[in-house]
Parts: C-alpha cells; structure tokens; sequence
C-alpha cells in the first residue's frame, strides 16, 4: 500500500497558503488512468458499488476515470481516499494520478450566499 500522507500534506499546505476553507465540504476529484476502455469501464462500476460518483471518458490511446466524492479536506480522510481509489485503480491495472478539488475561499463562500 502507498503512503500518501507527504504528498497529501504538501497539497494542503498548499491549498492552505492560497487561503483554501478546509472545513468546508469540498468535492474532491481523483484521477484514475487506464490502458484500454474496456478496464476503464471495469474499475468505474468498482468505484460506483464503492460509493464514488465517477466520469468515464474514453480516448484512442487511454481511458480516464474521474472519481468524485464529497469531503472536508483533512489529512486522515484524504489518505484513506487516495487508497480506497488506488486499490481500484491497481486491480485493474491502471494508473492513479492524485486529486484536485476547488479552493473554497472567503470570496467564493461569501459569493454562495
């Protein structure tokens, strides 16, 4: 199993100095690669009996799939996402390429009111 904490803590420290809310839900996006549409297809209906919402999107070369939840951005929970969706993404042998979500700052919290 990976450890994703350094890499998870460097993206919050990050998020954090561009005044990112993180007590504040966020939709978190996972990057999911894989060689075929075919295996793509296998790990999306994994990820949705998982829970996830997902995004096929099939190209000639590669197939991707995005893998989307909703969470507050803490260490803990992103780790143990970033492994519940590798595991999928190693089953099928795919490529997993790490997560985004979008800041939510003072201006975009004050804007959604």
């Amino acid at each position: 199993m990976r450890d994703f904490g350094p890499a998870n803590q460097l993206l919050l420290q990050q998020r954090l100095d561009a005044g990112d809310q993180f007590g504040v839900t966020h939709r978190v996006q996972h990057f999911c690669y894989f060689a075929n549409q075919f295996m793509a297809q296998a790990a999306e209906a994994a990820f949705k009996a998982a829970g996830f919402e997902t995004l096929l999107i099939t190209r000639t070369m590669k197939s991707q799939v995005l893998v989307m939840h909703f969470a507050k951005l803490h260490a803990d929970a992103l780790n143990n996402s970033c492994a519940d969706v590798a595991m999928i993404v190693d089953h099928y042998g795919g490529e997993y390429g790490g997560w985004d979500s979008p800041i939510v700052n003072n201006e975009a919290l004050a804007a959604s009111f």
